[in-house]
């Protein structure tokens, strides 16, 4: 390794430990800016890893369609106006699509359920039986129920995991329990595992699921179906099976104009797709933040880059004097610009790295799932080249000013 540089690199550190007040303030615009978008980037990471996560656990062959307003050059012309779907939907869906393997309709409702003097809000779920053979709960004790309940409309529960966690104590047994759903009393015969929620508790855990017909006739009022979930055979269908539920629900509906669908159908990709696009939004905005604070960073550099010129007038003289030509002066003030952006940048990335943690393992209690934090090394990477950058732009007006001094000069500077 060149001598000069290592001497330049020693020189420039010495100068930091020197004022380090002076440097911290200095490089504080640099460390907030830095610490911005890294703290966006590890969360944005974590999320982006878990919801994929969370998704994929619902089946990478779901299909989920729901009903909307019809719409006409991009605005809903009805506006509240939505026709839901009917249990003969998801009927025809089953029999006339050759690429499904199992479609479940479903309906709920914000309820209150009551258990001796404890009292929960949650959502209550009227599906069909199959649903707990599907990909989207699994049985943690007890059973579902069955087609004779679900005929018969009976009054019979299976209960998420934090609504048998804090609606019965712990050392009962919730199995043949018996809880109050609006003001009725149902049987819990099953309880589901702990799923996790990527929405603070929108998942199968703060749920309670009833029959369909129980939902319909006993606590919606309705017969309507709000939702309904398609499995595809296998992943290779499932574009396949997305436009054969397109066909068989616009023929349902009656639409006739393609531009015109009362309904729509999302994939796992889908869902995926939106939660990238809001992260990568929300990037662009505390970069453009984070920019800013750079920019003031970058200027608090340059400055304090001339004020350390100015003070070491006479050492640049005496270099100059004893033989150091202009490439060396300004090789090394470049080298100190560059040290001190790469400090402000380390800094800066352990700050927003803690940060991420930190709210990481806040949103990790909140949502009740398995959520890190975590910063991709090309983004590591790229914070170091950044400050690299940065330390050469805002540095080279200082360090060619030095370059430039007249050593005769430079020696009589008081």
């Amino acid at each position: 390794m060149n001598l000069q540089f290592v001497n330049s690199v020693r020189m420039a550190w010495r100068s930091l430990m020197q004022n380090k007040m002076r440097s911290l303030l200095t490089l504080l615009g640099m460390i907030i800016g830095v610490g911005a978008v890294i703290a966006i980037v590890s969360l944005g990471e974590g999320l982006k890893t878990s919801f994929i996560g969370e998704v994929g656990s619902f089946g990478n062959t779901s299909l989920y369609i729901v009903p909307k307003a019809p719409t006409q050059r991009g605005r809903s012309y009805f506006a509240g106006r939505v026709e839901l779907f009917k249990r003969a939907d998801a009927e025809a869906l089953a029999r006339e699509s050759t690429h499904i393997s199992n479609v479940f309709p479903g309906l709920n409702r914000g309820v209150t359920v009551k258990y001796s003097n404890r009292t929960m809000r949650v959502t209550a779920e009227g599906v069909l039986p199959d649903y707990f053979y599907g990909p989207l709960t699994e049985l943690d004790a007890g059973r579902p129920f069955n087609e004779a309940e679900e005929k018969g409309a009976s009054r019979v529960a299976v209960i998420g995991y934090d609504v048998r966690n804090d609606l019965i104590p712990a050392f009962e047994d919730p199995i043949g329990k018996t809880i109050k759903v609006r003001n009725q009393n149902f049987t819990v015969v099953g309880t589901l595992k702990q799923k996790g929620s990527m929405g603070g508790g929108s998942s199968s855990d703060k749920r309670i699921y009833v029959p369909l017909s129980t939902m319909q006739q006993r606590i919606a009022g309705s017969d309507d179906i709000e939702y309904i979930i398609a499995l595809a055979k296998d992943m290779t269908q499932v574009e396949a099976a997305k436009d054969e539920v397109r066909l068989v629900m616009r023929k349902r509906r009656r639409v006739s104009d393609p531009t015109q669908d009362n309904f729509e159908i999302y994939t796992v990709e889908d869902w995926i797709g939106f939660v990238k696009q809001f992260l990568n939004a929300l990037v662009m905005v505390f970069g453009f933040v984070a920019a800013i604070a750079l920019l003031v960073g970058g200027i608090g550099i340059m400055n304090i880059m001339l004020v350390t010129v100015t003070e070491r007038t006479r050492e640049i003289g005496l270099r100059m004097a004893l033989g150091a030509n202009r490439i060396a002066v300004l090789s090394q003030f470049l080298v100190e610009a560059v040290v001190l952006t790469l400090v402000g940048g380390a800094i800066g990335l352990l700050f927003g790295w803690g940060v991420g943690i930190g709210v990481g393992l806040w949103l990790s209690k909140l949502m009740k799932l398995s959520f890190t934090a975590h910063v991709p090394v090309h983004i590591i990477l790229l914070t170091i080249g950044l400050s690299v950058v940065l330390g050469v732009v805002f540095g080279v007006f200082p360090a060619f000013r030095a370059s430039q001094m007249d050593p005769v000069r430079a020696m009589g500077y008081d």
